[in-house]
């Protein structure tokens, strides 16, 4: 979503209190004088104070109150009174907006500020609106507060977040439990439902998918590019399109920077390996009218091998269960004023990784004599310039265009007693979205301005795969193909405000309603209709009730469709429990597994309800509870959940077949672009396989996921340029797959490789101008391995972090600006719980749920000028 710069960047949510990057407080409808006793310090300071002793909210732009001075505040004055006299002759305004004090610089000369300075945040494109659905928002000041370094750090202290999918910590080469990262990219992963049923946008607008998993990866954008990231935890097909099943993550850049800040990181896991390095600069300017940010960042990791840690030694040295990367990344914004009535602005990112994977067959050779070391390289980039109009009467339209592309090149050498045998796969997304949009208001009720959004606009993308493998000196191609697909769109989004601050009465202090559609045609694949409906209900200005009702859908990805297929040979001596009656000694099993061209659209119908309690009594808390429930319809996965158990699994009994023909055997080797892969340590014999496993990607009947969540925040000023803030977040979740129509539901939580049922996460931060010191608690429930007959229990995963800064309290020379920073991660050295598994090889902890990082320390140095 484009959000002007004169509404604050797009404000942070009043839902989130968060202290960093703007002050946002609850609301309350007090105009009474209150006291204040305040000395001159930073604006900001004694802004955050006036929001939590008054208990009204005070928005504002971090950038617009930088370096300012605020007069001493004593006497008895309302908050808004007490605002004016701390903004004193500094140039900036102040105004009410949806019952808020926004603190902002003036509009040019003959500019309609009114309109621009009202909120728009993600979950609504409605301007002023506040979304049915909960949003988590967090800022690049609270992540740096937190010792986060990087946004793939982000994907894991999200608790609605699951981290299976796309996230470098998985392990085995990049495969474990069905979830394989290939090219080391990250994707979010909310409710745990796929990579590619979160839809992730930058500043509003899409990115050209990961070009294997076709998720969109976060982790190439650089910390120091970010404002803040705002996700909302409910489907949103209705507002965004397709992919927005489990929910929407919009990760907002800052708009311009007036400066230079650069800074260096180190860091290594005091158990060995992952020594980190990580090198960025921002930089900018501003004008009248306009402004740019440039950013550029550079980082490299080492990997974790096997040897480097006591509950894998019992693999080869050589297996890595943590992977080696560099990457370099850059990100581009600018805005421009060309008058009164239009601003253009402009959004671009690169980014060049390049990741080593090594996977051992065995635990006596290394990968280099059996095994395969994997080397892929990823290339993106994205260009999004848009044009935004003021027409007058309050609205506003954008026109924009995207263009983008991602693509890996992944080159895989694989040895089978020393004799290698080379594969390369490459793929490449394209993107290019065009999009038209607007929004203002239509009529007025007592309760506020009826306001309508809508637009539209065509989407283009294509994904073009080359495989081909050499051997003996001999090039084979084995597939080389593109695909497009191409869609038109449109949708419409009303809000109704029946009762607001004007016509308010006792039990209704506010009630909105809402409703969006959105309409999408894939060419040569299917149209479809998703709507969603929501209610805003304050009873009391102290609790606000929402609820929202909605369907989603996500389209069959490129890759899901023409996933390469595999064909991988097994000993049967790995399968447990073994069937009945069991396979023959030395006998073979045979894996296939890909895409399925025959896939349809899935789909969703999703409903959220919550509770926001801000009480006028303690300024500065917050708590918010969230029931959620998701039913998932035609969930496109592998029907096999652990293909070592699958032949003694009566639900995969469908897609075993047994005693298989010869022929069939050829038939199915022959669809592998790469051919037969023997891992089976024995001469490939057709008569000795025994059954073919076929896990290939199918439409299956039923997911459904539902639970609860909870969040709480609170922020206090202690003294003089003094604050604490204490956040604590937790999600349960309970889900269930239903692999085949009219078989048994199974678990899709609190198993192994599956999300666990609880995920929190608490933090404490205390500040000072000169110390930071922060401390966070992660926690995630244990598992249980149900593979086997005998059960076996996983225990929770818990971590503390620490973190704390020091600034020179030197305004001028060489300590002027510099930030000392350091970090620990896993301060108390959680490791895994092992596994069992009926290959040694195999990588003996759930690298899905657990982390081998161990205990990380790193410190960094940020200067600016």
């Amino acid at each position: 979503m484009t959000i002007s710069r004169q509404a604050l960047c797009a404000t942070l949510l009043a839902a989130t209190a968060f202290h960093a990057g703007m002050a946002i407080l609850p609301a309350s409808a007090q105009v009474s004088p209150a006291a204040f006793d305040l000395p001159t310090q930073d604006l900001a300071t004694t802004l955050r104070a006036l929001a939590r002793q008054g208990g009204r909210e005070i928005l504002f732009a971090e950038e617009d109150v930088s370096g300012r001075r605020s007069p001493a505040v004593r006497g008895n004055f309302t908050v808004e009174q007490a605002v004016r006299l701390a903004i004193g002759g500094s140039g900036l305004i102040v105004e009410e907006q949806a019952g808020a004090l926004v603190v902002r610089m003036p509009p040019q000369a003959g500019q309609d500020g009114g309109a621009d300075t009202e909120i728009t945040v993600t979950g609504t494109r409605i301007r002023g609106a506040s979304a049915p659905s909960p949003v988590i928002m967090m800022t690049r000041r609270e992540l740096e507060e937190q010792g986060v370094p990087d946004l793939t750090s982000v994907s894991r202290i999200i608790p609605q977040n699951y981290t299976g999918g796309q996230n470098p910590g998985v392990a085995g080469g990049g495969d474990q439990g069905g979830y394989n990262n290939i090219n080391n990219s990250t994707t979010l992963n909310l409710r745990g439902l796929g990579s590619d049923a979160t839809l992730t946008l930058i500043n509003g607008h899409r990115l050209p998918y990961d070009a294997v998993n076709q998720g969109i990866d976060i982790s190439t954008i650089p910390l120091a590019a970010l404002d803040r990231i705002e996700v909302i935890t409910d489907g949103a097909s209705a507002l965004y399109g397709s992919d927005a099943v489990g929910g929407v993550a919009n990760i907002i850049l800052r708009r311009d920077y007036d400066g230079l800040q650069a800074s260096a990181r180190v860091g290594a896991s005091t158990e060995g390996g992952n020594v980190q390095q990580q090198y960025s600069g921002v930089g900018g300017a501003r004008w009248a009218g306009g402004g740019f940010m440039a950013a550029l960042d550079y980082s490299k990791a080492t990997p974790i091998f096997a040897d480097d840690r006591p509950y894998s030694r019992g693999l080869d040295p050589s297996q890595m269960i943590g992977t080696g990367s560099r990457q370099v990344s850059g990100v581009l914004t600018a805005h421009q004023d060309i008058g009164s009535w239009a601003s253009f602005e402009l959004d671009a990112q690169l980014a060049d990784r390049r990741s080593r994977k090594a996977n051992a067959f065995s635990v006596t050779a290394p990968a280099t004599f059996y095994g395969q070391v994997s080397l892929p390289v990823v290339r993106s980039y994205a260009v999004t310039p848009s044009l935004h109009l003021r027409p007058g009467a309050g609205w506003e339209a954008t026109l924009e265009m995207t263009d983008g592309a991602s693509s890996t090149v992944s080159n895989a050498r694989r040895y089978t007693n020393g004799v290698l045998r080379v594969g390369r796969s490459a793929y490449d997304n394209h993107l290019t979205n065009f999009e038209a949009s607007a929004e203002g208001p239509i009529t007025h009720l007592p309760g506020g301005d009826v306001r309508l959004a809508f637009g539209g606009g065509y989407r283009r993308f294509a994904l073009d795969f080359n495989v081909r493998s050499i051997s003996g000196g001999v090039t084979r191609v084995t597939r080389d193909a593109v695909e497009r697909r191409g869609s038109l769109f449109g949708y419409g989004e009303l809000s109704v405000p029946l009762v607001g601050t004007a016509n308010n009465m006792p039990l209704i202090d506010a009630l909105r309603l809402s409703a969006a559609v959105r309409y999408e045609r894939y060419t040569g694949i299917d149209a479809v209709a998703t709507p969603k409906l929501g209610l805003v209900y304050a009873p009391h200005p102290d609790v606000t009730l929402k609820y929202s009702w909605g369907r989603s859908f996500k389209i069959p990805t490129l890759d899901q469709v023409n996933r390469v297929r595999e064909a991988v040979l097994l000993s049967a001596d790995l399968f447990s429990p073994q069937p009945t009656p069991p396979l023959p000694a030395g006998s073979t099993v045979l894996l296939v597994g890909g895409g399925n061209p025959d896939l349809r659209a899935e789909r969703a119908t999703s409903s959220t309800l919550s509770i926001e309690f801000k009480p006028h009594f303690l300024a500065g808390l917050r708590i918010e509870a969230s029931y959620f429930d998701i039913d998932y319809r035609g969930r496109i996965a592998s029907p096999i959940n652990d293909a070592l158990s699958a032949l003694a699994d009566p639900a995969a009994a469908g897609f075993i077949l047994r005693s298989p023909s010869a022929r069939q055997l050829q038939d199915l080797i022959a669809e592998a672009p790469l051919g037969l892969s023997n891992q089976s340590g024995q001469d490939y014999d057709p008569a000795q396989v025994a059954a073919v496993i076929d896990s290939s990607l199918r439409n299956t009947a039923r997911e459904h996921a539902r639970g609860v969540d909870l969040a709480i925040d609170y922020s206090a000023e202690l003294g003089r340029d003094s604050r604490l803030h204490l956040g604590a977040s937790a999600s349960y979740l309970d889900a269930d797959r239903q692999p085949v129509a009219n078989q048994a539901y199974q678990d899709r939580a609190g198993l192994i490789f599956t999300p666990p049922h609880f995920r929190a996460r608490g933090s404490a931060s205390w500040e000072t101008p000169v110390v930071q010191l922060s401390t966070s608690l992660n926690y995630a429930d244990g598992t249980l391995d149900n593979r086997y007959p005998i059960t076996a229990r996983l225990g929770a995963f818990t971590t503390l972090d620490l973190s704390g800064a020091f600034r020179p309290a030197v305004r001028h020379g060489p300590l002027s600006g510099l930030e000392f920073r350091l970090n620990v991660q896993n301060l108390l050295n959680e490791e895994p719980d092992p596994i069992r598994n009926s290959d040694p090889s195999s990588i003996p902890f759930d690298s899905i749920n657990q982390s081998p990082i161990g205990r990380f320390v790193s410190f960094s140095v940020t200067k600016q000028w």
